[in-house]
């Protein structure tokens, strides 16, 4: 009876043991941890989140006039009017946007949707999702990666396109990559001239600084 009462005492604990490990059904919930964004060729993968409600009518980056309507969309680096098919990768849904403005600059989100595009991915409610953002078409000329940042010298704007050409001609004798843009801001369409590209803000602020001292007004902008 010792031996048998000695074996119950001992083999209890580790029944009850057993038992309550199979009373908790979930996990604790914990938060998965930031990954940042990975980018390959013209597919960016990472957080995007929304936004526009505070925004509507105001003007974006771009000069073109924000709508929570439109289908457009805020990226960091990618060109102005850069048309992309964002993936929510949660649930398999996607819009196809426009780059019209710069941002998100929160945490590590790459791309934020206007409120219709978000809706129509089912991310409103949400707020934050993981998504797959791949390049459809792009007016710029470059041959360098669209997700890296490139920097450009803005030398002057015009209303009047001949004025932009003119200029053009008269830097294309010391510059190689000389170019007129178009642009319409408030309405109203704006040429502007361009000089290089530059994979570091550094670099376009000495050959800013340089135009500068030839009697140019520079600024250098994030193309």
């Amino acid at each position: 009876m010792n031996i048998r009462a000695l074996l119950l005492l001992f083999l209890l604990p580790i029944v009850f043991s057993c038992g309550k490990k199979g009373v908790t059904p979930y996990p604790a919930h914990q938060e998965p941890p930031s990954q940042g964004f990975v980018t390959e060729g013209s597919t960016q993968i990472g957080l995007a989140s929304w936004y526009g409600l505070e925004e509507h009518n105001n003007y974006a980056a771009s000069g073109e006039r924000f709508s929570k309507h439109a289908y457009t969309a805020a990226h960091k680096t990618l060109p102005m009017g850069t048309v992309v098919r964002v993936t929510n990768l949660e649930n398999g849904r996607d819009v196809i946007v426009k780059i019209n403005d710069r941002g998100p600059f929160v945490g590590d989100r790459i791309i934020d949707l206007s409120h219709a595009p978000a809706k129509s991915v089912d991310m409103i409610q949400k707020g934050v999702v993981k998504v797959k953002v791949e390049v459809v078409s792009t007016p710029s000329t470059r041959s360098s990666n669209y997700f890296d940042p490139e920097y450009t010298v803005q030398v002057a704007s015009y209303r009047d396109n001949a004025n932009a050409s003119i200029l053009k001609r008269k830097l294309d004798i010391e510059y190689s990559d000389v170019r007129v843009e178009s642009v319409k801001v408030k309405g109203d369409t704006y040429y502007r001239v361009r000089v290089g590209r530059y994979s570091g803000k550094r670099d376009a602020e000495k050959a800013a600084s340089r135009l500068r001292k030839k009697g140019y007004t520079t600024r250098v902008i994030l193309e």
